[in-house]
């Protein structure tokens, strides 16, 4: 009898188990609707907002700026994968300690929501960063001298790293996954995300449609990812028209 008989189907083997298993139900990404949207949203704040708002950053209440610059960090890349691996390492110090099933089942779940949240966050920031470099827009502190139609391609200086934002492709993915885990409040975490968005252009490094474009870029990765993990019944489940649904009935 060979050996392999009674061992464990292997990772690829397995996801595609669970991918076939949903197949019949999963319904196209609707990419062409989203795309649409977002590129009109950015032209709009280019050509509308980038060249009244470039000029009137600098006068701006200096207790408005000081409150935007202290939480505008909120967007960097290390402090939300630092709080993910936090939630990760506790999740899994504490699961070690459960002996029950269903609460191990619970935690196990929670880490796959982190991962989920993680893997958007990461995958945002890997495409946004090399697009501020490959664009090479001017920031809105170079605005008296190049103006809102000023790029310098493969430029290695900060100032010429605008477009499009990576805080706001960070945040965009954040919030997005937040608001697609926990659908209930998915305004207050829509609303958050614009605001953090906001503070890019209230202490000056970034134009409306920089911001417009991260932000889209980031939420459109994460609801892409939610569907990818719907296909494969993690986190998510697919819905009767075909979209993610939160499994957090299990968690709760």
């Amino acid at each position: 009898m060979s050996d392999t008989a009674g061992a464990k189907p292997g990772c690829k083997a397995y996801l595609k188990k669970r991918y076939e298993a949903r197949r019949t139900i999963h319904r196209r990404v609707p990419w062409k609707a989203f795309a649409l949207f977002a590129i009109n949203a950015v032209a709009i704040a280019f050509f509308v907002f980038d060249r009244p708002l470039g000029q009137a950053v600098k006068s701006l209440s200096p207790p408005l700026v000081s409150i935007a610059g202290d939480v505008t960090d909120i967007g960097r890349l290390a402090w939300i994968l630092a709080g993910l691996a936090t939630i990760l390492l506790t999740g899994y110090v504490v699961r070690r300690r459960l002996w029950k099933v269903r609460r191990r089942f619970r935690m196990t779940y929670f880490g796959q929501m982190a991962a989920y949240v993680g893997f958007s966050v990461i995958l945002a920031s890997a495409i946004a960063n090399p697009l501020k470099f490959l664009i090479g827009r001017a920031r809105p502190l170079l605005y008296e001298q190049e103006g809102i139609f000023s790029f310098t391609p493969f430029s290695w200086d900060f100032l010429h790293q605008s477009f499009p934002s990576g805080h706001s492709a960070n945040i965009g993915a954040l919030f997005m996954s937040l608001a697609l885990l926990f659908p209930r409040f998915r305004l207050v975490f829509i609303g958050i995300g614009l605001w953090l968005g906001a503070t890019r252009v209230i202490i000056g490094v970034h134009y409306p449609s920089d911001v417009a474009a991260g932000l889209a870029l980031g939420a459109w990765l994460a609801f892409a990812l939610s569907i990818a993990f719907a296909r494969f019944g993690f986190v998510f489940s697919v819905g009767r028209e075909g979209w993610p649904i939160p499994r957090l009935s299990r968690l709760l």
